[in-house]
Formats: structure tokens, C-alpha cells, sequence
């Protein structure tokens, strides 16, 4: 693969890491703070989006079967970005009127249908665009690939954070929506620039059998390694994530910080990231390997997460930057780590299907921690616990949970996995 092409396929997870400061960066501390709605409710409505991911296997299995143009993954990316960007338009008008209506009862439903039709969108274009992904990449090239195109997500989320700067300087309803607006034609825009003309096209579909959803589903049931696969992943992002809508409400309710302040936490994070990244892609997934790169960046990341809950028992300021920053340094290690662990384990004739699967695996527990992380904190308040309490309750439930997922990680071997493979495929 040239880099112009790699370069031209990571161009789509630059946007993709714009369109994530959106919500999780910028949308959640202005629906909290600016707007004074329950973080229990915001976290309900932004973790949402994570529950259309059910739609990852079902596109996944039917991009593998059934082409549309010749092609079987170019259409679902594209068809998936369309339907993203008009949510993203919708968006700040919900958060809008659920602010001026205090949260009422059809405020909150629609946000429900505006982020959920999102994530049916970022799923779709998501799952194929991982099956397209290892389609077009040979096994030697995928842990350099990986981290190009993660690397440009990082960017993108960068990028996402000045932009947001840029055009948020102070609150206000005009500059929320303008900003959404330019974020919804920069991602629609990218994603056709990314994919056209990257996918050749088949006569034949990949899958040398075709299953149905049923059996789908059956397939990976039955796999003991794919649901221990299935359930490290879970784990491992629930406790990465449980913070995602958290973190920069709580800079400003207990340290005071500006949303200016606040939603420069994603840089410090993604330069983390992108750190750890550059030293897994260039030497520690050589040296370790995928498993255990990817058990040191959950050890890491729970040392931040231990430091995060010194920082908010205490109010201290200094400790965040660093604390934030080494979480993004676990965070790349296990990314790399990880990536190449769900390429790994998935077959070549049902690429999309496993890549579904392990998408699943990700936003089920996204969307659990997005959730989870509000309702713990607002249930710490309401047992009488103050907010520096209730913030480090999170922090501290993350670090302990990291552990877990480490342990988790040592029952997981690809090997095995290729050997169940031999098996019939269907029971």
C-alpha cells in the first residue's frame, strides 16, 4: 500500500476524531455547566449513540454478501457519513431545547432518535470501513497502518479541539450551532475524499459461504475465545471510558476551569495518545507483542486514573494535565495492541462479520461507561457526597476496574482462536 493511499484511507478517521470532540469534549461540559442539565441525563442522551452499534454486525455480515456497485464496502462508509453529518446538524438544536425546556419529556426523546440515528450512522460507516481496511492491507502491514490511520484520528481530535476553540471561544447558542455545522460538511466531505476509488471491485463477494443474521450470530457465539475476546474488550473500554462524559464537567465544577480550559483536556490526552502509538507502532508491539502491549496500556492508564482521583479529592489543578496526558499514553499502547489483536482475530472470509462483532464489543461498553459515568457520579451526590467526591469515585472505580481488565487480557489467544476456526463454521 503507498503512503498517498494510507494517507488518503486515514483521512476519514481524522474526521471521525473531529466529529468525537463534538459530543464528548465540547457538547456534554456546555449541557452541564452552561445549561445546568443532570450529567445523569446528558450522559443518557450522548451514550446513546453507542446502542445503534447492533447495526455493526448486521452491516458487516451484509457487506461481505452483498455488494452495492460492485462494491462491498465504499457504499455503507458513505451512505453511513451522509446520515452522521445530518445528525450532526440536528444536534446543538436538541441540546438547545432541552436547556430552554429544562429537560423536558419530548426534548429528551427526540435527542434519543437525533443520537441514536447518529450512531446508526458512525456504526455503519465504521464497521465497513475496518472490513475495508483489512481487505486491502496484508498481515505485515497492518500494525503500520494501524498506526497511520489511528495516528490521523488523534490528529483529527486535535484538530477538533482548536476548531472548537476557535469558533467557542465564549458560549453562546450561535457559535454552538455554527460549529456544528462546519463539523458536519468537514466530515462528509473527508470520508467521500478518503474512500472513492480505494475499494476494487469483486464479481464475487468475500465470503466464500453466505450465512444469514441468525447464523451470524450463532457463529460467534460459539467460539470460546471470541467471547472471551468479546468480553476483555468490553471491559477493557468500559473502565477507559467510564470518564468520556465526565472529565470536563469535572474541571469546571471542581476546579473552575473555562470550557476553553476544559476542552483542552482532549489535547493533552491525544498527545498522550499519539505517543504511546508512535512507540507501539515503532518498537513496543516488536518487542512485546499485541497481547501484552496492549496489558501495558491498561496498567498505565490505570495509574492516570489513580492520579485523577488524588487530583479531585484534593483540588488539585497541576496534577490533571499529567494525569490526563498519561492516560492518553495507555490509551495509544492499547489501541495499537488492541487493533491488531481484533484483526487477528477475524477470518478472511467474514472480515466484516468479526470486525462487526469486535465494533460491537466497543460501543456496547462506550455506551455503557458514557452512561455508567454519570449515573455513578449524580448517585454519589445524591447520597450526600459532594462533587469532588463524586468525580473521584469515577476516577478511582476506572483504575480499579483497568486492573480487572488485565487479568481478563491473559485468558485471550489468538492461536487458539485460529484453531476453533477449523471446526465447522456452523453448529
Amino acid at each position: 500500500m503507498t503512503n498517498l493511499r494510507l494517507f488518503r484511507l486515514g483521512l476519514r478517521q481524522f474526521a471521525a476524531g473531529m466529529l468525537s470532540i463534538l459530543a464528548l469534549g465540547i457538547l456534554n461540559r456546555v449541557m452541564k455547566v452552561e445549561m445546568g442539565i443532570e450529567l445523569g441525563l446528558v450522559s443518557l442522551v450522548i451514550g446513546l449513540h453507542y446502542f445503534a452499534a447492533p447495526v455493526a454486525i448486521a452491516l458487516g455480515n451484509r457487506s461481505d454478501q452483498r455488494p452495492l456497485f460492485g462494491l462491498h464496502r465504499t457504499p455503507y462508509i458513505v451512505a453511513g457519513a451522509g446520515l452522521s453529518a445530518a445528525m450532526t446538524i440536528a444536534a446543538p438544536h436538541i441540546a438547545l431545547w432541552m436547556g430552554a425546556s429544562q429537560a423536558s419529556v419530548p426534548s429528551l426523546a427526540a435527542g434519543a432518535v437525533v443520537f441514536l440515528l447518529l450512531g446508526t450512522g458512525i456504526y455503519s460507516a465504521g464497521t465497513a470501513y475496518l472490513a475495508l481496511l483489512a481487505d486491502v492491507t496484508r498481515e505485515p502491514q497492518r500494525g503500520r497502518a494501524i498506526s497511520v490511520i489511528w495516528s490521523m484520528m488523534m490528529l483529527g481530535i486535535l484538530a477538533g479541539v482548536f476548531l472548537g476553540v476557535g469558533l467557542l471561544d465564549s458560549y453562546s447558542a450561535e457559535a454552538l450551532r455554527r460549529l456544528f455545522y462546519v463539523m458536519a460538511a468537514v466530515l462528509a466531505g473527508l470520508t467521500l475524499v478518503a474512500v472513492v476509488g480505494q475499494e476494487p471491485r469483486r464479481q464475487r463477494p468475500p465470503s466464500a459461504e453466505a450465512v444469514s443474521a441468525a447464523d451470524a450470530w450463532r457463529l460467534l457465539a460459539r467460539s470460546r475465545e471470541t467471547r472471551r475476546f468479546f468480553g476483555f474488550l468490553f471491559v477493557g473500554i468500559l473502565f477507559l471510558f467510564l470518564q468520556q462524559v465526565v472529565l470536563e464537567p469535572f474541571g469546571g465544577d471542581v476546579l473552575g476551569l473555562g470550557v476553553r480550559q476544559t476542552t483542552m483536556f482532549n489535547a493533552y490526552q491525544m498527545t498522550g495518545v499519539l505517543l504511546g502509538m508512535l512507540i507501539s507502532g515503532a518498537w513496543l508491539s516488536k518487542r512485546l507483542g499485541d497481547r501484552r502491549t496492549a496489558g501495558v496500556g491498561l496498567a498505565v492508564a490505570s495509574a492516570s486514573f489513580a492520579l485523577l482521583t488524588f487530583s479531585s479529592l484534593t483540588l488539585t489543578r497541576w496534577a490533571v494535565a499529567p494525569a490526563i496526558g498519561l492516560m492518553g499514553l495507555g490509551m495509544g499502547f492499547f489501541n495499537v495492541g488492541g487493533l491488531s489483536m481484533m484483526m487477528s482475530m477475524s477470518t478472511a472470509s467474514r472480515t466484516g462479520l468479526y470486525m462487526g462483532a469486535w465494533t460491537l464489543a466497543q460501543a456496547l461498553a462506550n455506551g455503557t461507561a458514557s452512561i455508567g459515568g454519570g449515573w455513578l457520579h449524580d448517585g454519589v451526590l445524591a447520597l450526600g457526597g459532594a462533587e469532588p467526591l463524586a468525580y473521584a469515585s469515577v476516577f478511582i472505580v476506572e483504575s480499579l476496574g483497568l486492573l480487572l481488565a488485565v487479568g481478563m487480557l491473559g485468558r485471550v489467544r489468538a492461536s487458539a482462536f485460529q484453531r476453533e476456526l477449523l471446526q465447522p463454521a456452523i453448529a
